[in-house]
């Protein structure tokens, strides 16, 4: 198992992350993933599987999920991750009848000199997060993705997220990157490094200025100023998201991937971009 992580640079990744914040330990054939501090955060609190779940392990998954991870109250979710390496096609109704989203990510690594040259919007201003105020706009930016903003779980959801980012750059691990226009934060990303990879983290760009080359822009000025020096480069993002394209076109290849499981509590959101 250990060996089909670390090929999976997007899994590995998230582990070396969440390492930082959160607990990761090797349980049987399991690697678990905890955030005692936010029980609710799914995305903090998985078990990360060897390989594809079969329809009739489902049971014992979420029993072996209750006993390592947690269970009700304290823990609402069950959440599987794993390396997907399977070339059969997916089957997951025993899954989804009782309530679970299923979902597919492509793990994107782009070498340092593969990089490609954009055509970037002058009118963006890209620059490190200096204050308070950013975060808080980065805060009600996240927020409006989720698909239930008004719910309490996403808001705690959000404000976990903003803090452990801002744990990982108080160690130093990387930083924060704003897009401005007329001085109003319209996308952001993370960039953190481990030895000589970068991994971006949840890029996003507000919703009223998509299709504005926000997105192409702030990644190209990240890579260009903040990640010149590492070998490889790396996103993750699920299959269905907008963005594949943009990170293709900047010299981004599909690499590997990683399937998930999710069953949530209602008005909890089942997948981000990591």
């Amino acid at each position: 198992m250990q060996r089909k992580i670390e090929q999976n640079l997007g899994l590995a990744t998230d582990l070396l992350l969440h390492a930082e914040i959160g607990v990761v330990a090797r349980e049987g054939p399991y690697v678990v993933m905890r955030t005692p501090e936010a029980p609710d955060y799914f995305a903090g609190n998985t078990l990360v599987l060897e390989h594809r779940p079969s329809n009739d392990e489902r049971e014992r998954l979420e029993a072996d999920f209750g006993r390592l991870v947690g269970a009700p109250p304290a823990i609402a979710h069950r959440g599987f991750s794993w390396p997907e390496d399977a070339a059969r096609p997916a089957d997951f109704d025993a899954y989804v009848v009782h309530g679970y989203s299923a979902s597919m990510c492509s793990v994107l690594v782009a070498e340092r000199a593969g990089l490609r040259p954009a055509a970037i919007n002058p009118a963006v201003q890209v620059r490190l997060f200096e204050s308070d105020r950013d975060w808080d706009d980065w805060t009600r930016i996240s927020l409006a993705e989720m698909p239930d903003p008004a719910s309490e779980v996403s808001r705690r959801c959000v404000q976990y997220q903003r803090i452990a980012y801002r744990r990982l750059i108080d160690k130093q691990l990387g930083n924060w990157w704003g897009a401005f226009i007329g001085g109003e934060l319209v996308g952001s990303l993370g960039l953190f490094f481990f030895g000589r990879i970068g991994r971006f983290q949840s890029i996003v760009t507000r919703a009223d200025q998509r299709n504005k080359g926000v997105c192409r822009t702030l990644l190209t000025e990240v890579a260009q100023r903040a990640a010149g020096m590492r070998d490889r480069l790396v996103i993750v993002a699920d299959e269905s998201y907008h963005a594949l394209r943009i990170y293709e076109a900047l010299g981004f290849a599909r690499e590997a991937r990683i399937g998930s499981l999710c069953h949530m509590p209602a008005s909890v959101p089942a997948h981000s971009e990591t």
